[in-house]
């Protein structure tokens, strides 16, 4: 059964219902736009003081001791309690959200948040933008995985946020004017070689309807075997280390970023998927004036929670 046509509608009154009952909590922020004249990527930079006292994710408390927020999500913040009819998926809405309307795709039974995306994860997630998506509004899916990847919870989800109007990032530059493609032993996915971290994307097909699981599911795995090089190096010396990466989805393209850390080393600055796409979230005003004083720093902060640019190198040839 298709995903409901009016979601658009069923997900704002939710959500103002939500706000209007207290049961989320919005955050307030600022919003500076800036751009790294050197690589040309734009940020959009949201200071969230409140944010400041938010605890770090614990990582020692064994996953079966932990609560499951999505285990049973509130019905007040439950858009839909099954999106394909099918048993899988919830559409919840975050409780502590930093944009209107940002919603969780929750799968239904437990699964690690570790584990790979599978065809039905990606097609209902391109469904779901497929639906939200109008002429006044974009939105893009992400999804976090591993302890390096920003991820907040141990169940697996994928999260939906509206872009900022007119909203031109790096992954829209790359595959601007470029067909879609599945990467082989002779082409390699793209890669803007501008900015200082690796990252690997691929548009996807003008014609929507030429976009079915099977393409976005190749599409998925052959960034994500790039991804997973930067991996195998360190995990020969240390077997117990963490593999971790960003996806991100938009109805034009699929990004994937291999990570490292969650938090820079230089500057306390943290990113999930979203500070890959320039959306980057600081909780201090003076790490928020300073970037935008020197947009460049930017960058650099990514490298150090990503891995360094392969632009040119073939897969088989990475260095580590």
């Amino acid at each position: 059964m298709p995903i409901p046509a009016d979601l658009s509608t069923l997900l704002t009154s939710k959500y103002n219902e939500a706000i209007s009952n207290n049961h989320l909590k919005f955050t307030d922020s600022t919003i500076a736009t800036v751009k790294d004249d050197k690589t040309k990527m734009p940020y959009y930079i949201r200071y969230a003081p409140n944010l400041a006292s938010k605890p770090e994710r614990d990582f020692e408390t064994p996953m079966e001791d932990k609560v499951d927020p999505f285990a049973n999500p509130e019905p007040e913040l439950t858009v839909l309690d099954d999106v394909n009819q099918d048993g899988q998926y919830r559409l919840v809405l975050n409780k502590f959200p930093l944009v209107p309307e940002h919603a969780l795709l929750v799968t239904k039974e437990f699964a690690k948040q570790t584990s790979t995306l599978t065809p039905s994860d990606l097609m209902t997630s391109f469904n779901l933008l497929k639906t939200l998506d109008d002429d006044d509004k974009r939105h893009m899916v992400f999804y976090n995985s591993g302890n390096a990847s920003g991820s907040s919870q141990d169940h697996k989800h994928l999260q939906i946020i509206r872009l900022p109007q007119d909203y031109f990032g790096l992954q829209d530059k790359l595959t601007k004017d470029v067909d879609h493609y599945i990467p082989n032993q002779k082409t390699e996915p793209l890669q803007d070689d501008k900015v200082a971290f690796a990252n690997f994307s691929l548009p996807l097909p003008d014609d929507e309807s030429e976009i079915t699981e099977d393409v976005l599911a190749m599409s998925y795995f052959s960034l994500l075997q790039r991804a997973l090089t930067f991996f195998l190096d360190w995990t020969s010396e240390n077997p117990n280390l963490d593999r971790s990466y960003n996806v991100l989805l938009t109805k034009k393209w699929i990004s994937i970023v291999p990570r490292s850390n969650t938090k820079a080393k230089s500057m306390d600055v943290g990113f999930n998927s979203t500070g890959y796409a320039g959306l980057v979230l600081v909780r201090t005003e003076e790490i928020f004036e300073t970037l935008k004083k020197d947009p460049s720093t930017i960058d650099n902060l990514l490298l150090e929670c990503g891995f360094g640019n392969t632009t040119g190198v073939k897969a088989d040839e990475y260095d580590y």
